[in-house]
């Protein structure tokens, strides 16, 4: 019986030792995966409120990216050392928040606490962590090098074994064989060439692809290494619960302000000269009451002759009246001083309707500026014949510019206290309100809208989009208008900072509150990390 036994015990080992190299090519595939590149380097990352950490091991360098908290921002010009076990090292700054130490007791594996001292100019804190380093822990009946692994085989299987050798089993037999099973289990005592058991590996967290470049994960968040951040300029915002005014958007038209814009239209007919500075173009700047063009009224033939035969008689009758005029000069005294006066009179006056009437002939009309401003409309060219009422020049004060909007809620008309508006390129323009008219045209409601200061330049006939805000109120986190991404399926996201390499998609509601934010009002809660620059990069990640 004991020879029995004995022999299925040898039968065991020889079992295992076949058995081993099976499950270390089993083994194999994670740890090739991993070499592969798609494990990532050890990592330790700490956080507080002011400031993120995060460490990468690369051999016995350990990389530290510093950033703040709040707005991701890298945390540059600050002295860093880490502490471990009483020995305390300081980083080497390498710019742009990065900071690497040479610490030699990174080829230690297992779990290392450490202490961070940060000090900057404007913050100082302290953080703590663990740094886990993966490595194989050999068994104490490994050899020198430690490729062994241990074999257990469950009593099941040394039943198996047993009634493949031709060995009844009875009861007592089979309690026996569980007890050698157990003590296979127990004391590991079997040892058989192969690589380090799988269970006492330490497992690193596994990304899709290459750690070094983002990826998106199987749950939808997205994995950014830190320095594709630096790269992508990702920046956050803590979001805080805020109550803001109501708005609403409106389709909106720059107009000219019509206390600084005006036109230029010919008085009569006739053909257009050049001014003292010549003819006006568009872009140009004017002052008021500057000359801009002359007009010199045309005559036709027949016109022409009727007044110049006028001409004719009034120079008769003028010369009838100086001649009259003289000869009641010469008798004062003899005559009345009435009649002397009468006949002065009449000479005065026939020599003003004659000046009144030449000039209708050859006298130009100057065309004047009516405000300062700039040429936006120039429809002159030298000797151009013009009709009266043709519209020439349009001056507009660019500095001077109004907004109207157009609403088809009447009713919203009554809350509005202010706007703003969004340009081509993006940035902000304040609006004060002016007021709406009292009359719909086609069925909307105007809206009129002063340009603030400090906006950018606008030129009158551009769309825009207003944002006009109430008196009502809501409650909401405001987030600025770069930090919100329509998804695929047309949804509004934002994108969720959850740890210093991690971000996670969340649906959110939001509307506009001005030109640059909007609010949102359910789908995130305050405290949240939400990007607020380079969000739509993170949509695109793959």
């Amino acid at each position: 019986m004991n020879t029995s036994i004995a022999s299925v015990f040898v039968a065991l080992v020889l079992c295992a030792a076949q058995a081993a190299p099976t499950r270390a090519h089993s083994d194999a595939a994670p740890v090739a995966a991993a070499a592969a590149g798609a494990v990532l380097e050890p990592r330790v990352e700490a956080a507080s409120s002011e400031v993120e950490l995060l460490g990468i091991v690369e051999g016995l360098q350990l990389t530290v990216y510093l950033d703040h908290f709040a707005t991701n921002a890298p945390l540059d010009g600050a002295r860093l050392s880490v502490e471990r076990g009483g020995q305390s090292f300081d980083a080497q700054a390498l710019g742009d928040g990065i900071y690497r130490f040479d610490l030699p007791w990174l080829a230690m594996p297992g779990a290392h606490p450490l202490l961070f001292t940060i000090v900057a100019p404007e913050l100082s804190d302290l953080l703590t962590a663990t740094l886990e380093l993966p490595g194989a822990v050999p068994d104490a009946a490994a050899g020198a090098d430690g490729r062994y692994r241990i074999v257990a085989l469950s009593g099941a299987a040394v039943l198996l074994l047993l009634a493949s050798a031709g060995i009844a089993v009875s009861a007592r037999r089979r309690r026996r064989a569980g007890a050698i099973a157990v003590l296979l289990l127990a004391a590991s005592s079997i040892a058989v060439p192969g690589r380090p058991a799988h269970a006492h590996e330490v497992a690193l967290p596994s990304v899709p692809g290459s750690p070094r470049q983002p990826s998106r994960l199987p749950d939808g968040s997205v994995f950014v290494p830190m320095p594709a951040q630096r790269l992508l300029g990702l920046r956050t915002q803590v979001g805080a619960s805020s109550t803001v005014p109501v708005s609403f958007e409106l389709a909106g038209t720059v107009v000219a302000d019509p206390l600084a814009s005006g036109l230029v239209q010919a008085p009569v007919a006739g053909r257009i000269e050049a001014g003292p500075d010549g003819l006006p173009y568009t872009g140009r700047r004017v002052a008021r009451g500057a000359v801009l063009a002359w007009v010199v009224p045309t005559v036709g033939a027949v016109e022409r002759s009727a007044r110049q035969a006028d001409l004719a008689a009034l120079d008769a009758q003028l010369e009838i009246a100086r001649a009259r005029s003289e000869r009641y000069a010469q008798l004062v005294g003899s005559i009345p001083q009435r009649e002397i006066d009468a006949a002065r009179t009449e000479a005065l006056s026939l020599v003003q309707r004659r000046s009144a009437m030449a000039a209708g002939l050859s006298t130009r009309v100057p065309l004047l500026a009516p405000v300062s401003g700039v040429v936006a409309t120039a429809n002159a060219a030298a000797g151009q014949v013009v009709d009266a009422r043709d519209l020439l020049f349009r001056i507009v004060d660019p500095s001077r510019l109004m907004v109207e909007a157009l609403g088809y809620d009447v009713a919203l008309a009554t809350g509005v206290t202010g706007g703003s508006a969004l340009a081509a390129d993006g940035r902000p323009i304040p609006l004060e309100w002016v007021g709406a008219a009292g009359q719909l045209r086609e069925q909307v409601l105007p809206m009129l809208f002063r340009v603030g200061a400090g906006g950018p330049p606008l030129v009158v006939g551009e769309r825009l989009r207003v944002i006009a805000s109430t008196r009502a109120l809501r409650t909401g986190i405001v987030l600025p208008v770069p930090g919100i991404v329509r998804a695929a399926g047309g949804d509004t996201i934002v994108w969720v900072q959850v740890s210093a390499e991690r971000f996670v998609p969340a649906r959110v509601v939001a509307v506009a509150l001005d030109a640059s934010r909007v609010v949102v009002t359910s789908g995130l809660e305050p405290g949240q990390r939400v990007v607020t620059a380079s969000a739509g990069l993170l949509a695109q990640i793959r």
